[in-house]
């Protein structure tokens, strides 16, 4: 019960935040899970990678949500979504493969450096700066892989370097979260085949297939399908760049224990 009430209390954060500032709700899973499960007695070793994992598959549910949140404001362009979406599934695909073969160590070290950065980022630069160019994903060919491999590596939607590159191509910020939202989606779905690529067999938890923790992901992605929208509404009457540096400092103190 109390393991239960704990994801549920994840996926409703992470979903708001998800919802909120476009980020990807795996900044907030992946450390709060991994801390959940060593707490538990599971070995560091199989838990981080089982974190990153588990978030991804509850992000399909999440990312899902937001997206249809922010599309029912009007603020989404399916046409940039659909264009981003196939170069980050392949990304995400890559990330996800490599993931599953660092280790506990070595990929709790690469979260705390990118969470980290994006932290560092949102204490000094909380809004990405407007572009004068008409909105268009230019240059998605690089961009999209690039980030969806850097996102599927540490288990977080891609908000976080989705927003401001598309900030940085003219699209205005909530439009930009609203993409990034869709986004997320084929991040994480690629990102759980790549994990499952490395290992079908059942683990050591029932309803675990690798390092995918199902039943994890469902109580998390159904608490995160709740908050998303919730997060969503949010946006548009909050001011955001307060939370955003609240959020970057919080980002830095989890990169140090993850570090740690």
């Amino acid at each position: 019960m109390i393991e239960l009430l704990a994801l549920l209390s994840i996926g409703a954060i992470a979903g708001v935040l998800a919802g909120l500032l476009g980020i990807g709700g795996g900044l907030v899973i992946v450390p709060a899970l991994s801390a959940l499960w060593i707490a538990g007695g599971v070995d560091p070793a199989v838990a981080v990678p089982g974190a990153v994992a588990t978030s991804l598959a509850s992000m399909l549910l999440t990312s899902a949500s937001s997206a249809l949140a922010h599309a029912r404001s009007g603020r989404m362009d399916w046409a940039a979504a659909r264009r981003l979406g196939p170069a980050l599934a392949l990304g995400g695909l890559a990330g996800g493969a490599l993931a599953s073969q660092l280790g506990g160590d070595r990929l709790a070290l690469v979260f705390a450096v990118l969470a980290g950065l994006i932290g560092v980022k949102m204490l000094l630069d909380p809004r990405p700066r407007p572009s004068h160019r008409a909105p268009a994903p230019r240059g998605w060919w690089l961009a999209g892989p690039l980030i969806g491999a850097a996102s599927s590596l540490i288990g977080i939607g891609g908000g976080s370097f989705n927003v401001p590159y598309l900030v940085s191509n003219g699209y205005s910020t909530l439009r930009a979260v609203a993409i990034a939202a869709a986004c997320g989606w084929p991040i994480a779905a690629a990102g759980v085949v790549g994990f499952a690529l490395q290992g079908l067999e059942p683990g050591p938890r029932w309803g675990q297939y690798g390092f995918i923790d199902v039943g994890s992901a469902l109580v998390i992605g159904l608490a995160g399908w709740i908050g998303a929208p919730l997060g969503a509404r949010m946006a548009e009457r909050l001011g955001s760049d307060r939370l955003r540096r609240v959020f970057g400092l919080l980002l830095l103190l989890v990169a140090l224990r993850m570090a740690l």
